[in-house]
């Protein structure tokens, strides 16, 4: 029996926050490593900027086994890096599933860890349930840098919840929402959200070219959600959106998707797929759906510094985009080495710390 195992550190963030994202960076690299010389647990995929870690092996007789096995090896090898206080801070949660022919597990796995968010902070369903009342969700902007030249291109807007609430930071008010079942509505909620910061800025400032630019993340399948659509259909400023397809779980069929995007296309929008590399979004996604931006995952530009085999797999993925006329960004740019060696790759866009960090719209 195959299990698979998803060890989910729900306080990461908050970790990344307070060592520094570069300090973290090294405790995950060397966490990462220590994970990998245990066979027993089976050590599949990593994704920093989640605090996800995945495990398949068929050493386990049950779920229980295996999580509580993955669970352990994880804490264990954390203490080696950070303090007590630090891994207690860390919120490790854990959900395992037996693989089956079905091509579900992740899926399955992702809910039941977004379920325990439930455990963890015992309000978050009342808190929620407020947001959306009161449509209270705050836009933030990052910039997005020009890599080849000076300057900016445009900005990626990100959501948060209202400020002092346990749902401020994004992961979880969206692990919240999954947990309620809810987490397209708080996507479509983002993104009206966004239309409306978007148009109140280009109302006032209509000629402020590149600021006016702006990429919002939506689930492929929304494409066809009624709201959305009309949504999309309406806005008056639609040649100046990327929209940002993002995806944690696979897509079976992107037939229907490309030719919703096609017909999108012909409104002025233009179509980025996030994540390259860490998920489901992948070479031959990429040769299929042709995006106008294919956006590297932050995990892997993490791991630029850090040796050759990498700094091929992203060449790769710049001249399969660039020979389709498309254009590459590298999420997390942290240090200046790693904007050096997106430069020489090739790399058109970057966005990161090294930058800024995102700031509430309006502020």
């Amino acid at each position: 029996m195959r299990t698979l195992t998803l060890v989910s550190l729900s306080g990461w963030p908050d970790i990344i926050d307070r060592i520094g994202q570069s300090t973290a960076q090294k405790v995950w690299h060397a966490l990462v490593a220590l994970l990998s010389q245990n066979e027993s647990t089976g050590l599949k995929q990593d994704i920093f900027e989640l605090g996800e870690l995945w495990f398949e092996s068929a050493q386990f007789d049950t779920p229980a086994q295996a999580e509580r096995a993955c669970s352990q090896c994880v804490a264990l090898h954390l203490l080696k890096e950070l303090d007590n206080q630090l891994v207690h801070e860390a919120e490790i949660q854990v959900s395992s599933a037996v693989v089956t022919e079905q091509p579900q597990e992740e899926q399955v796995i992702r809910a039941e860890a977004a379920c325990a968010l439930n455990e963890l902070y015992p309000d978050s369903k009342e808190a929620l349930l407020r947001v959306f009342a009161n449509k209270n969700l705050l836009p933030y902007w990052q910039s997005i840098q020009l890599v080849q030249s000076e300057g900016i291109f445009g900005y990626e807007a990100l959501i948060r919840g209202p400020k002092e609430s346990q749902l401020h930071r994004a992961d979880k008010l969206f692990g919240a929402a999954m947990a309620q079942g809810r987490q397209f509505d708080m996507e479509k909620l983002a993104l009206v959200t966004h239309f409306s910061a978007h148009q109140q800025h280009c109302d006032c400032a209509p000629e402020e070219g590149h600021s006016n630019r702006l990429t919002v993340n939506l689930s492929p399948g929304l494409l066809f959600d009624t709201e959305v659509s009309d949504t999309l259909c309406c806005y008056p400023y639609a040649h100046l959106i990327c929209i940002e397809l993002t995806e944690h779980l696979p897509v079976e069929d992107w037939a229907p998707i490309k030719q919703k995007m096609a017909e999108l296309r012909q409104l002025g929008y233009t179509f980025w797929l996030d994540d390259v590399g860490c998920g489901f979004f992948e070479l031959a996604l990429i040769n299929a759906v042709k995006p106008d931006v294919a956006k590297l995952c932050i995990t892997i530009i993490s791991r630029l510094d850090y040796g050759a085999e990498i700094v091929e797999e992203i060449k790769q993925v710049v001249d399969t985009v660039h020979l389709y006329g498309g254009k590459v960004l590298a999420e997390g740019i942290e240090t200046q080495q790693q904007l050096d060696i997106a430069r020489e790759l090739g790399v058109d866009y970057a966005q990161g710390y090294y930058f800024d960090k995102p700031k509430e719209f309006g502020t």
